[in-house]
């Protein structure tokens, strides 16, 4: 019909006819690894859809390799670095991806080690594995209970663990040279007292509680260990709390606090009678004084100006008796790191009293035989000039007993590489080589070792020093109970530890002692080194390892010692005492105002006794 028009439905805008639905292909590749050796194999990984077929290409020669239209694997050993192409082809099109896989020198078969410290721990406890790995690109840990993985760097690293349950752990390391495996196994135990066969004792010098860890808090509570798996904080009673307002004078009225000292070799101080008793209180010897603590700059002056104790010395007021140290050092080096986490990780009194109100030997002596001095408060042997001691020894208890136990003396020096000034070293009568331990100051010491000048034939259980590096075979001894502290971690390694060991210092080289010259890092080295031997040790799982000090040895205490038999002092918060404040003390056995009444091992009980005729006199 004249001028109708004639009009085409749109079923696209713009468009008279249908449009293509049809999707274009995707395609992924990838290789593992992407860096090989010549003459080592990679996997091509490749993911398509919406195609019809999928070709991997390369860009060095005509190979290809035609895979479904989904993808798939594909292992490759390119001679070079190849650079491959995924090609898929759909009804919609052409889609491709690229992948390049490096050739590179080989580096070598991977090595890879792993330990565990320690290897034996309780429930609820931590092993630290180490691993380390050389020609690897990937190190995993992995375990024989659980799918659980650790992925550390190349070069292996460090992970914490906490199995409940004894856990073998395998270091698996990855490299273009291959694989290397290695394990470690962790054991863990029930921690039952009754499973403890070796208790092993060391006690080094002269420290006390307040000047090695009265800033244990902070530490604790930067590394979130002062909450315990019961979810209560715990604290330490240190200093941390009272470096504001704790102070102590000298002679001449200066006033010096609490401060974080600079010198890990600071000069000496006595804890002799004389000196124990003016810490407490300067001035008052009466049974009635003040338990001030405010004598110790004053006690370390005296010490320096008359000239006292070892080594030289440049502090002359007193003032290094307020030195404290932490875990980090001023300058922010390592100070008592090592003490500082191990005191975190085990039990730690925070009460330090010495057995006896003197020096080393007498508290040596108390701690050896139980707790008492049978009335000695002096150096027997560089005071009293006494013979050797018939005092009963825990030696003597282990042998007597009725199911006798073992023990061991382990010395770390010899009369020869002795140079204490001060008696600690025994009473340095005996050969160069003979051993340096407190052992010696008991009769009872003589059945396993005693000088032999006259080259007799030794009595068993006795045999020729030559046995212990002596060839002039001066004295003799038994090195089934005496032993030099090398054989220690011999023992440890192969499980053979006595039911007691005793660890005897090297007494003036890394005993900790102030004023002998020693840095104290190097007797927290020491004492580090036997910790973990024993640790990484089979000993470790039936073991209980303790260290003390002998005496407070004049650093400063915020604690009073305790009051002749009580047990004040003892408990934190409840410690009966405030500055200023008056209780019954030892005090009433250091002084008496009337006649002379000496103190005899074997006499009647009373409220006080004399040292001399002139108690307390200079040093007494």
């Amino acid at each position: 019909m004249i001028g109708a028009a004639f009009v085409v439905p749109l079923t696209s805008c713009g468009s008279g006819a249908k449009a293509s639905t049809t999707p274009v292909p995707t395609v992924t590749i990838s290789a593992n690894p992407t860096t090989v050796t010549s003459g080592s194999a990679s996997t091509l990984t490749v993911s398509a859809s919406n195609a019809t077929t999928v070709v991997i290409s390369d860009n060095t020669d005509s190979s290809t390799f035609t895979m479904g239209a989904s993808g798939g694997t594909q292992s490759v050993t390119p001679a070079a670095t190849t650079t491959y192409t995924a090609t898929a082809t759909g009804a919609g099109g052409t889609a491709t991806a690229q992948v390049t896989v490096t050739v590179g020198a080989s580096t070598g078969t991977p090595t890879v080690t792993i330990v565990a410290s320690p290897t034996a721990i309780a429930q609820g406890a931590s092993s630290i594995l180490t691993v380390t790995a050389t020609n690897a690109t990937q190190v995993v840990i992995s375990d024989n209970v659980d799918s659980s993985t650790f992925t550390l760097a190349g070069s292996g690293g460090t992970q914490s663990v906490s199995p409940n349950a004894t856990t073998t752990y395998t270091a698996t390391a990855t490299g273009t040279g291959g694989k290397a495996t290695a394990q470690a196994t962790v054991t863990v135990s029930t921690g039952s007292a009754t499973a403890i066969n070796h208790v092993i004792f060391m006690m080094q010098e002269n420290r006390t509680f307040d000047t090695y860890f009265g800033m244990l808090n902070p530490y604790r509570q930067a590394n979130g260990w002062n909450v315990g798996d019961d979810g209560n904080t715990y604290n330490v009673d240190g200093i941390d709390d009272k470096l504001a307002t704790t102070s102590n004078d000298d002679d001449e009225g200066d006033s010096f606090p609490l401060f974080h000292t600079i010198s890990s070799c600071l000069d000496d101080m006595s804890s002799d009678w004389l000196a124990s008793y003016g810490d407490v209180s300067r001035y008052d010897f009466s049974t009635a004084r003040k338990m001030l603590m405010d004598g110790f700059v004053h006690t370390a002056e005296g010490e320096s100006k008359g000239g006292f104790g070892d080594g030289n010395f440049t502090d002359l007021t007193g003032q290094r008796a307020m030195a404290y140290y932490r875990d980090t050092g001023v300058s922010g080096a390592p100070e008592l790191n090592y003490y500082y986490y191990m005191a975190s990780q085990f039990a730690l009194s925070d009460r330090w009293f010495s057995p006896v109100s003197s020096k080393s030997t007498p508290n040596r002596l108390a701690t050896l035989t139980g707790g008492t001095t049978q009335g000695l408060v002096k150096d027997p042997f560089t005071n009293d000039h006494l013979p050797t001691l018939s005092t009963e020894s825990i030696f003597e208890e282990l042998d007597s007993a009725t199911s006798p136990a073992s023990w061991r003396i382990y010395y770390s020096l010899t009369q020869g590489g002795c140079n204490e000034v001060d008696g600690d070293c025994g009473n340095k009568t005996n050969p160069s080589l003979y051993p340096a331990t407190s052992f010696s100051d008991f009769s009872y010491s003589k059945k396993y070792l005693y000088n032999n000048s006259s080259q007799a034939a030794c009595k068993a259980p006795t045999v020729e020093s030559s046995a212990v590096g002596d060839s002039s075979n001066s004295f003799c001894i038994d090195i089934k109970h005496l032993a030099p502290v090398s054989q220690l971690f011999t023992d440890m390694a192969a499980g053979t530890l006595a039911n007691f060991s005793y660890i005897e210092p090297a007494f003036g080289l890394s005993d900790e002692h102030p004023g002998s010259g020693q840095s104290i890092f190097t007797g927290q080295a020491a004492v580090a080194s036997m910790l973990n031997k024993l640790m990484s040790s089979p000993s470790w799982p039936d073991s209980v390892f303790s260290l003390s000090y002998d005496e407070g040895g004049g650093p400063y205490d915020h604690v009073p010692p305790v009051p002749m038999h009580s047990n004040d002092n003892t408990i934190t918060g409840n410690m009966g005492f405030l500055p200023g404040g008056s209780i019954p003390d030892i005090g009433s056995i250091a002084f008496n105002p009337d006649t002379y009444e000496p103190c005899l091992p074997n006499g009647a009980a009373t409220a006080h006794c004399d040292l001399d005729s002139v108690d307390p006199g200079p040093r007494s």
